[in-house]
């Protein structure tokens, strides 16, 4: 009798403990707390605040990436306005639990209103982003005023040669006249690199290839005609004429791909047209409902 007395001392202690919590746990189903609603309120407006704080940093970060030179600093920029646009979306889905709580018309008009909006805005971002840090157009200009300035030099060089060696060749005016067409043609094709890198409209670009094509016929023919002449057949200096213009056009084909795709272009009309308007959409859209948030709660002090 005495162990039995003793062993139910020993589990005492945790039998109270275990009839503690459950008069807790009871009290609590029975008598749960309300939230209260001045703190509700203003962990809206907090949230709102705090939403078109980040809405702002995911536009300036946006610009930057679009604006960036390099395809690290375009990714870099693009993180940063990803990672705002989701403090955006994380901020909103915890307002929105609050709105579909409280069931209030008003709040739930305007939280529909601005979830579309947001959609949108999304969408045209990350459309945006993809586009910024690919960088063709500059990529296209780098190719073009290093790669091919160099090659186009060295093209020169070697046809400046040809005309000076002209008038000790039997078809002298032939050569000059042959080795500036093909000079002169293949100037006219490197000059029109920048204004295809910069053209928006298809259309365009294609009369601008056009007349690329035209002066690669006209280049291609001189140097044949000056392939022809019984002097220049083994001359060192046209066969570096051939090869190099080769090469020039080589990486002209390249630089009219990648300005083709006009990645710079694209993002930046986006993000001054369209992507602008969405986005003060958005802001106004929260403006409106932070107002509203606002004269929910004076009119519960009242």
């Amino acid at each position: 009798m005495e162990q039995k007395t003793k062993k139910i001392y020993a589990f005492l202690p945790w039998v109270l403990t275990l009839a503690v919590l459950g008069a807790f746990t009871l009290y609590g189903t029975i008598y749960r707390v309300a939230p209260n609603p001045f703190e509700t309120k203003f962990k809206k407006v907090d949230l709102l605040s705090t939403m078109r704080i980040h809405l702002l940093e995911a536009n300036e970060a946006e610009k930057n990436a679009v604006l960036a030179i390099t395809d690290e600093e375009s990714e870099a920029f693009a993180a940063k306005a990803r990672q705002a646009a989701d403090g955006v979306e994380s901020n909103r889905k915890e307002i929105e639990s609050f709105i579909h709580q409280e069931k209030l018309p008003r709040e739930t008009e305007i939280i529909n209103e601005f979830n579309s909006c947001w959609s949108q805005y999304r969408k045209l971002d990350e459309t945006i982003l993809d586009l910024a840090v690919q960088n063709t157009n500059l990529k296209a200009q780098k190719i073009s005023s290093t790669q091919c300035a160099q090659e186009m030099a060295r093209f020169e060089e070697s046809v400046n040669h040809l005309i000076h060696q002209g008038k000790n060749v039997s078809q002298c005016n032939n050569t000059i006249t042959h080795s500036y067409e093909a000079l002169t043609a293949s100037l006219k094709i490197f000059a029109l690199h920048k204004p295809h890198i910069e053209e928006a409209d298809d259309k365009q670009m294609d009369k601008i290839e056009q007349n690329i094509k035209s002066y690669d016929e006209s280049a291609k023919k001189a140097l044949g005609s000056l392939r022809n002449i019984a002097d220049l057949n083994e001359n060192a200096d046209l066969k570096n004429a051939e090869s190099t213009y080769k090469r020039f056009m080589n990486l002209t084909d390249e630089v009219l791909r990648l300005s083709r795709m006009n990645t710079n272009i694209k993002s930046a009309e986006l993000s001054l047209g369209k992507k602008r308007l969405v986005s003060s959409q958005c802001q106004e859209i929260l403006a409106t409902l932070q107002e509203a948030v606002q004269a929910q709660q004076s009119n519960a002090t009242r």
